[in-house]
């Protein structure tokens, strides 16, 4: 690949434009203020593939100009640098689709590992979970988040209760100079992390506060408080949640998600990853869990049991055949 990236790009062969026309498109491309200010306002897929690959002043510029790494979500901006407005990457929800739900999703729209580009076939896998890949040091938003709020809710027959904690940026990336939350804690996060499941009576979806209006519904007022107030802290939540059944004639095997998962991991495995301590660096790097019993419910179950009850027993009552009357 080296071998076809120039110097310099060269435009004296262009026969057809003028001698002065020449020399002035020379003398803009090779001067790096102006040349930044083009390259900046290329797509971000652009400006890490094929720019790159025009010259090595090229590579070169884009690497080190502080605007373009911004652009391209690797360096931080500041608080009001690109205005108010919280933007997320543009290229990661493209490419990652499930963690960054759209405003045309359902309320209760899951992840779905299907929907990455990654998992389409071996080769492709290969070519995401390598080490080097450029996604894994992308920021998920600019201005940066620092942390990702999570919240579990476990439902059972007695009521629910709600799980809060948190996550901050991985350190190993903030001692190399990556500050705020990049796609690759986000990423492991949903592969790791034991609170994800991918099973019978189990979700696991992405909240984000650039998503409005934030739908997000429970029967009990402090757990729908306490999301809330997840959501407004940390800008991005990670829900997940399951349903404590009776073990008994319960199918809790793995659903085609989990094993795309595996599959996932499996390819982590080949690349290099100690898979075993990558889950332990995510269990150990929450913030202590705060534990929430569901109170303040909007009706009560066994309510609603016998309120439920007398509509089926009503129901089947009006709708039973009359018995044939006999003829005289």
């Amino acid at each position: 690949m080296a071998s076809h990236v120039d110097e310099s790009p060269s435009y004296g062969n262009a026969q057809s434009q003028p001698g002065k026309t020449k020399s002035a498109i020379n003398k803009v491309l090779s001067t790096p203020e102006i040349l930044e200010m083009i390259l900046v306002q290329l797509d971000m897929r652009t400006l890490l593939t094929s720019a790159q690959l025009v010259c090595y002043n090229w590579a070169n510029l884009i690497s080190e100009s502080p605007s373009i790494q911004k652009a391209l979500f690797f360096t931080p901006i500041g608080a009001n640098e690109w205005g108010e407005e919280k933007i997320i990457n543009p290229l990661l929800r493209e490419t990652f689709p499930s963690f960054f739900p759209t405003k045309d999703k359902a309320a209760d729209h899951p992840f779905d590992y299907s929907s990455l580009p990654m998992t389409k076939d071996s080769s492709t896998m290969g070519q995401f979970v390598r080490k080097d890949a450029s996604w894994r040091k992308m920021l998920v938003q600019q201005p940066p988040i620092s942390d990702i709020g999570l919240y579990h809710i476990i439902s059972a027959r007695g009521g629910d209760s709600a799980e809060s904690s948190s996550i901050p940026a991985d350190q190993k990336m903030q001692e190399f100079g990556y500050d705020g939350v990049r796609m690759e804690r986000l990423f492991e996060l949903l592969l790791f992390s034991r609170d994800v499941e991918f099973r019978p009576y189990t979700n696991a979806r992405m909240y984000w506060s650039t998503r409005e209006p934030i739908e997000f519904d429970s029967e009990y007022r402090n757990i729908k408080d306490e999301f809330h107030r997840l959501i407004g802290k940390f800008g991005v939540v990670l829900y997940t949640s399951m349903v404590r059944q009776c073990s008994m004639g319960v199918y809790r095997g793995s659903n085609s998600e989990e094993f795309i998962r595996k599959e996932v991991i499996t390819a982590y495995e080949e690349h290099g990853f100690d898979v075993s301590c990558k889950e332990k660096e995510i269990e150990e790097s929450k913030s202590e869990v705060s534990e929430i019993e569901g109170q303040d419910r909007r009706f009560n179950t066994y309510e609603v049991d016998d309120r439920l009850a007398h509509i089926i027993v009503t129901e089947m009552w009006d709708n039973w055949p009359a018995p044939e009357q006999k003829e005289n």
